[in-house]
Protein backbone atom coordinates (compact mmCIF):
# COMPACT_ATOMS: atom_id res chain seq x y z
CA UNK A 1 0.00 0.00 0.00
CA UNK A 2 1.45 3.82 -0.94
CA UNK A 3 1.73 5.82 1.51
CA UNK A 4 -0.48 8.84 1.90
CA UNK A 5 0.88 12.09 0.49
CA UNK A 6 1.25 13.68 3.88
CA UNK A 7 3.83 11.28 4.96
CA UNK A 8 6.12 12.55 2.34
CA UNK A 9 8.46 15.60 2.53
CA UNK A 10 7.63 16.98 -0.86
CA UNK A 11 10.84 19.55 -0.48
CA UNK A 12 12.51 16.61 -0.45
CA UNK A 13 13.50 15.29 -5.08
CA UNK A 14 13.87 11.72 -3.97
CA UNK A 15 11.03 11.94 -1.71
CA UNK A 16 9.16 13.57 -4.88
CA UNK A 17 10.15 10.70 -6.94
CA UNK A 18 8.73 7.91 -4.89
CA UNK A 19 5.95 10.03 -4.23
CA UNK A 20 4.92 10.11 -8.00
CA UNK A 21 5.87 6.94 -8.90
CA UNK A 22 3.57 4.98 -6.37
CA UNK A 23 0.97 7.45 -8.21
CA UNK A 24 1.85 6.23 -11.24
CA UNK A 25 1.28 2.41 -9.67
CA UNK A 26 -1.74 3.39 -8.36
CA UNK A 27 -3.33 5.04 -11.46
CA UNK A 28 -2.55 2.11 -13.76
CA UNK A 29 -3.75 -0.27 -10.94
CA UNK A 30 -7.00 1.16 -10.85
CA UNK A 31 -7.44 1.56 -14.46
CA UNK A 32 -6.15 -2.24 -15.78
CA UNK A 33 -7.00 -3.89 -13.04
CA UNK A 34 -9.91 -2.40 -11.25
CA UNK A 35 -11.34 -1.03 -14.27
CA UNK A 36 -11.99 2.22 -13.17
CA UNK A 37 -12.83 5.02 -16.29
CA UNK A 38 -12.02 7.61 -13.49
CA UNK A 39 -8.30 5.79 -12.78
CA UNK A 40 -7.54 5.45 -16.58
CA UNK A 41 -8.59 9.25 -16.78
CA UNK A 42 -5.76 10.19 -13.82
CA UNK A 43 -4.17 7.82 -15.72
CA UNK A 44 -3.78 9.65 -19.05
CA UNK A 45 -3.49 13.07 -17.22
CA UNK A 46 -0.07 12.30 -14.95
CA UNK A 47 1.63 10.88 -18.41
CA UNK A 48 0.31 13.91 -20.21
CA UNK A 49 0.67 16.63 -17.98
CA UNK A 50 2.84 14.99 -14.81
CA UNK A 51 5.52 12.70 -16.80
CA UNK A 52 5.59 15.18 -19.57
CA UNK A 53 9.54 15.31 -19.93
CA UNK A 54 9.53 12.06 -21.07
CA UNK A 55 9.77 11.37 -24.60
CA UNK A 56 6.75 8.88 -25.08
CA UNK A 57 4.61 10.93 -22.43
CA UNK A 58 2.15 12.54 -24.38
CA UNK A 59 2.10 9.21 -26.91
CA UNK A 60 0.74 7.47 -23.79
CA UNK A 61 -1.40 9.71 -22.80
CA UNK A 62 -3.42 9.91 -25.96
CA UNK A 63 -3.55 5.78 -25.98
CA UNK A 64 -4.73 6.72 -22.50
CA UNK A 65 -7.28 8.63 -23.18
CA UNK A 66 -8.50 6.92 -26.41
CA UNK A 67 -9.27 4.25 -24.75
CA UNK A 68 -10.97 5.54 -22.31
CA UNK A 69 -12.71 7.07 -24.01
CA UNK A 70 -13.57 4.20 -26.60
CA UNK A 71 -14.36 1.24 -24.30
CA UNK A 72 -14.73 3.24 -21.83
CA UNK A 73 -17.06 6.20 -22.71
CA UNK A 74 -15.72 8.37 -20.18
CA UNK A 75 -16.69 11.61 -22.03
CA UNK A 76 -13.97 13.91 -20.06
CA UNK A 77 -10.78 11.47 -21.47
CA UNK A 78 -12.78 12.31 -25.08
CA UNK A 79 -12.30 16.01 -24.40
CA UNK A 80 -8.57 15.43 -23.61
CA UNK A 81 -7.81 13.55 -26.56
CA UNK A 82 -9.59 15.99 -28.50
CA UNK A 83 -7.43 19.05 -26.65
CA UNK A 84 -4.27 17.61 -27.08
CA UNK A 85 -4.98 17.25 -30.81
CA UNK A 86 -5.70 20.49 -30.98
CA UNK A 87 -2.59 22.11 -28.80
CA UNK A 88 -0.01 20.08 -31.14
CA UNK A 89 -1.48 21.88 -33.63
CA UNK A 90 -1.27 19.98 -36.51
CA UNK A 91 -4.53 20.81 -37.59
CA UNK A 92 -3.75 23.60 -39.13
CA UNK A 93 -2.09 22.07 -42.12
CA UNK A 94 -3.90 18.75 -41.97
CA UNK A 95 -7.51 17.61 -42.27
CA UNK A 96 -6.98 14.24 -40.30
CA UNK A 97 -6.16 16.04 -37.10
CA UNK A 98 -9.12 18.30 -37.46
CA UNK A 99 -11.28 14.79 -38.14
CA UNK A 100 -10.13 13.91 -34.65
CA UNK A 101 -11.07 16.71 -32.67
CA UNK A 102 -14.28 17.07 -33.94
CA UNK A 103 -15.28 13.32 -33.80
CA UNK A 104 -13.40 12.87 -29.71
CA UNK A 105 -14.95 16.34 -28.69
CA UNK A 106 -18.89 14.75 -30.22
CA UNK A 107 -18.12 11.58 -28.33
CA UNK A 108 -17.41 13.73 -25.32
CA UNK A 109 -20.54 15.84 -25.61
CA UNK A 110 -22.60 12.60 -26.24
CA UNK A 111 -21.03 11.03 -23.11
CA UNK A 112 -22.05 13.71 -20.74
CA UNK A 113 -18.92 15.91 -20.97
CA UNK A 114 -20.89 19.44 -21.54
CA UNK A 115 -18.06 21.58 -22.05
CA UNK A 116 -17.07 19.85 -25.23
CA UNK A 117 -20.41 20.52 -26.34
CA UNK A 118 -19.67 24.20 -26.40
CA UNK A 119 -16.42 23.15 -28.02
CA UNK A 120 -17.77 21.82 -30.74
CA UNK A 121 -20.31 23.80 -31.45
CA UNK A 122 -18.13 27.20 -31.49
CA UNK A 123 -16.09 24.88 -34.67
CA UNK A 124 -19.18 23.93 -36.19
CA UNK A 125 -19.93 27.70 -36.15
CA UNK A 126 -16.20 28.75 -37.77
CA UNK A 127 -16.50 30.44 -41.05
CA UNK A 128 -12.31 30.59 -41.48
CA UNK A 129 -10.54 28.62 -44.15
CA UNK A 130 -9.50 25.63 -41.60
CA UNK A 131 -13.02 24.66 -40.10
CA UNK A 132 -14.76 25.76 -43.53
CA UNK A 133 -15.60 22.08 -44.23
CA UNK A 134 -17.47 21.60 -40.71
CA UNK A 135 -19.51 24.85 -40.83
CA UNK A 136 -23.24 23.87 -39.99
CA UNK A 137 -24.83 26.99 -38.22
CA UNK A 138 -27.98 25.32 -36.76
CA UNK A 139 -25.87 22.06 -35.70
CA UNK A 140 -23.83 24.64 -33.97
CA UNK A 141 -26.17 26.28 -31.82
CA UNK A 142 -27.95 23.30 -30.96
CA UNK A 143 -24.49 22.08 -29.30
CA UNK A 144 -24.79 25.16 -27.51
CA UNK A 145 -27.64 24.99 -26.63
CA UNK A 146 -27.23 21.12 -24.86
CA UNK A 147 -24.32 22.84 -23.13
CA UNK A 148 -26.09 26.00 -22.31
CA UNK A 149 -29.35 23.63 -21.10
CA UNK A 150 -26.48 21.58 -18.85
CA UNK A 151 -25.26 25.01 -17.09
CA UNK A 152 -22.33 25.57 -19.68
CA UNK A 153 -22.02 29.58 -18.88
CA UNK A 154 -20.12 30.02 -21.53
CA UNK A 155 -22.44 28.43 -23.95
CA UNK A 156 -25.16 30.29 -22.45
CA UNK A 157 -23.27 33.89 -23.51
CA UNK A 158 -22.23 32.78 -27.08
CA UNK A 159 -25.90 32.26 -27.66
CA UNK A 160 -26.40 35.72 -26.32
CA UNK A 161 -24.26 36.89 -28.98
CA UNK A 162 -25.32 35.25 -31.72
CA UNK A 163 -29.05 35.76 -31.58
CA UNK A 164 -29.17 39.79 -29.87
CA UNK A 165 -29.81 41.08 -33.33
CA UNK A 166 -32.47 39.02 -35.06
CA UNK A 167 -33.77 36.64 -32.44
CA UNK A 168 -33.43 39.13 -29.07
CA UNK A 169 -36.12 37.56 -27.02
CA UNK A 170 -34.20 34.25 -26.93
CA UNK A 171 -30.93 35.94 -26.27
CA UNK A 172 -32.87 37.07 -23.39
CA UNK A 173 -33.45 34.18 -22.38
CA UNK A 174 -29.93 32.46 -22.49
CA UNK A 175 -28.95 36.00 -20.22
CA UNK A 176 -31.30 35.03 -17.65
CA UNK A 177 -30.18 31.39 -17.32
CA UNK A 178 -26.53 32.75 -17.40
CA UNK A 179 -27.40 34.94 -15.08
CA UNK A 180 -29.12 32.54 -12.91
CA UNK A 181 -25.60 30.77 -12.90
CA UNK A 182 -23.84 33.61 -11.60
CA UNK A 183 -22.25 35.04 -14.77
CA UNK A 184 -21.88 38.62 -14.70
CA UNK A 185 -21.76 38.75 -18.44
CA UNK A 186 -24.90 37.20 -18.82
CA UNK A 187 -26.61 39.39 -15.96
CA UNK A 188 -24.93 42.53 -17.77
CA UNK A 189 -27.15 41.57 -20.90
CA UNK A 190 -30.51 40.66 -19.03
CA UNK A 191 -29.92 44.48 -17.53
CA UNK A 192 -29.37 46.51 -20.86
CA UNK A 193 -32.13 44.71 -22.47
CA UNK A 194 -35.20 45.35 -19.59
CA UNK A 195 -33.80 48.76 -19.24
CA UNK A 196 -33.16 49.72 -22.97
CA UNK A 197 -36.62 47.61 -23.86
CA UNK A 198 -34.48 45.69 -26.39
CA UNK A 199 -36.88 42.15 -27.35
CA UNK A 200 -38.83 42.77 -23.91
CA UNK A 201 -41.14 45.67 -22.98
CA UNK A 202 -39.01 47.75 -21.06
CA UNK A 203 -39.07 47.06 -17.35
CA UNK A 204 -36.99 49.01 -14.56
CA UNK A 205 -37.60 46.63 -11.64
CA UNK A 206 -36.33 44.04 -13.34
CA UNK A 207 -33.65 46.16 -14.54
CA UNK A 208 -32.37 47.03 -11.32
CA UNK A 209 -32.53 43.39 -10.06
CA UNK A 210 -29.92 42.08 -12.66
CA UNK A 211 -27.86 45.26 -11.86
CA UNK A 212 -27.79 44.37 -8.28
CA UNK A 213 -27.21 41.15 -9.68
CA UNK A 214 -24.41 42.09 -11.05
CA UNK A 215 -23.05 44.22 -8.67
CA UNK A 216 -23.37 41.13 -5.84
CA UNK A 217 -20.95 38.87 -8.07
CA UNK A 218 -18.70 41.31 -8.43
CA UNK A 219 -18.32 42.67 -5.22
CA UNK A 220 -18.35 38.95 -3.70
CA UNK A 221 -16.10 37.58 -6.32
CA UNK A 222 -18.78 34.95 -6.96
CA UNK A 223 -17.41 32.30 -9.48
CA UNK A 224 -19.72 30.88 -12.25
CA UNK A 225 -21.99 27.87 -11.13
CA UNK A 226 -19.97 24.73 -13.05
CA UNK A 227 -21.79 22.79 -15.96
CA UNK A 228 -23.60 19.39 -15.15
CA UNK A 229 -20.20 17.34 -17.06
CA UNK A 230 -19.54 14.39 -15.56
CA UNK A 231 -15.57 14.82 -14.51
CA UNK A 232 -12.57 13.93 -12.41
CA UNK A 233 -10.89 16.22 -10.10
CA UNK A 234 -7.21 16.30 -10.68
Amino acid sequence: MSRGNSEYDLRDENQVKEYLKNVLVEYQFSCFKEKDPTGCHRLGYFHGYVDKDKPDAKENAKKVFKMNCEENKFGQSCDSLAGMYLHEQKYLTEKAPREDITKYFRMACEYGYYTACKNVGVILLEKNDIWKDYHDTKKGREYLHTACEKKNVDSCYILQRLLSKKHPERALDYAVKGCELDDIRSCQTAYQMYLKGIGVEKNSEKASFYKERMGFIYRNHVASKPDESIRVTM
